[in-house]
């Protein structure tokens, strides 16, 4: 029997890839997968054949994400990715597309009749049960920081709901030039034929959702690569801190831990290009297959995003923060509610950052998320996946 093609469209972002390739490599046994070819990331892509397409420039997107500025949804940079998009799915006719941060890409499909697969972040449904709340770096923050949370939380929704409709002329204008079915805001755009919600409920409620969307759980990637040299080379006795700040963190915020009073440590880096971190209590590398070193890990410094941060909870890791962007504080206002991590992108004191590593090493035993993400296996995402793709 003919497998289904299946064509990957993930924002050109390395952890988007990532959480890509580990669907991809669930799927691989009875789907047809082809990649959109990242320049960036080409040498993840070698098991799988790639195709070309214009995208958004990552670099500029995460620089307006940093200042809640979505100028860069604008008309023109939008056609030219959607009419892209179409001669792709047109020339490799596939049976699905499968879109990760693909802000055209539901148009695309809906244009060329085929299904669209949208994976999607839980706290940017149309479903979400929680707030949104304003990163502290935007602007309205001084002012609603002196409301009650309630009161706070109902002005930021009904704000939110104007935003969503602003952001969302530019898919309107298209929709309506290429024929298209009308939507009503932004959200309405990251939906698909069938989402994938890539969270659990418990950390991301959910209102009551509709058939075609499936929480399918975490996808962080995995490897059978061993870190086994980098675990020699760890001083026994001391705790182990992890530094991962995947494509989008901010090193320099992070010199702190080259005090003399942090080599009391084992910190392991993984991405650090301009070793702004050194020393004898440092061990760097550019990427680390993760996996392989979460047993050992004591604490997880990282920028908020979500596949570090599950990593991390599957195995009762606390974690610290330093965001960039609005999404990475969405999910540390979900974990600093569950007394699960802690942002420190304000702290500068060498003497404060130890106190607050002092106190996350004890909660260590003290959290029981691994149980709950147990059940969010390969194997139940393969089940649901028989439904999603037929």
């Amino acid at each position: 029997m003919k497998k289904p093609r299946l064509l990957f469209f993930p924002f050109d972002l390395l952890s988007h890839y990532l959480r890509c390739l580990q669907l991809a490599n669930e799927l691989k046994d009875r789907c047809e997968i082809i990649f959109l070819h990242s320049a960036r990331y080409k040498e993840w892509l070698n098991d799988y054949p790639v195709f070309e397409c214009e995208t958004f420039e990552a670099d500029y997107v995460m620089a307006c994400s940093k200042k809640f500025d979505f100028s860069w949804l604008n008309h023109q940079d939008m056609e030219r990715v959607f009419k892209s998009q179409v001669i792709a799915i047109e020339k490799y006719n596939p049976d699905f597309v499968v879109g990760d941060a693909s802000f055209t890409l539901k148009m695309a499909a809906e244009k060329c009749k085929v299904t669209y697969i949208s994976i999607v972040n839980g706290y940017m449904t149309k479903y979400y049960a929680a707030t949104r709340r304003l990163p502290q770096s935007h602007p309205a923050q001084k002012y609603l920081g002196r409301l009650p949370v309630h009161v706070a939380d109902s002005v930021t929704r009904f704000a939110e709901q104007l935003a969503f409709k602003k952001v969302h002329r530019p898919f309107k204008k298209l929709r309506k030039n290429y024929g298209l079915k009308k939507e009503m805001n932004y959200l309405d755009e990251l939906e698909g034929d069938q989402t994938l919600i890539c969270d659990v409920p418990e950390l991301f409620p959910q209102q009551k959702l509709p058939g075609q969307y499936h929480v399918i759980g975490p996808l962080y990637y995995s490897s059978d690569h061993s870190e086994t040299a980098v675990v020699e080379r760890l001083q026994k006795d001391k705790p182990v801190i992890l530094v991962a700040l995947g494509s989008t963190g901010d090193w320099a915020q992070l010199r702190l831990l080259n005090d003399a009073r942090f080599h009391e440590f084992n910190i392991i880096t993984a991405g650090d290009h301009d070793s702004i971190l050194h020393g004898r209590h440092v061990i760097a590398k550019p990427f680390l297959n993760t996996t392989f070193l979460l047993p050992i890990i004591d604490l997880m410094i990282c920028h908020g995003g979500n596949g570090t941060l599950y990593q991390a909870l599957s195995h009762n890791i606390p974690v610290l923060a330093i965001t960039s962007h609005f999404e990475q504080e969405y999910n540390m206002q979900r974990l600093e509610a569950l007394n699960l991590g802690k942002v420190i992108t304000q702290i500068t004191s060498a003497v404060e950052l130890s106190a607050i590593i002092r106190e996350a090493l004890i909660k260590k035993t003290n959290t029981g998320f691994s149980t709950l993400m147990d059940r969010y296996s390969p194997d139940y995402r393969k089940e649901i996946l028989k439904e999603v793709i037929k």
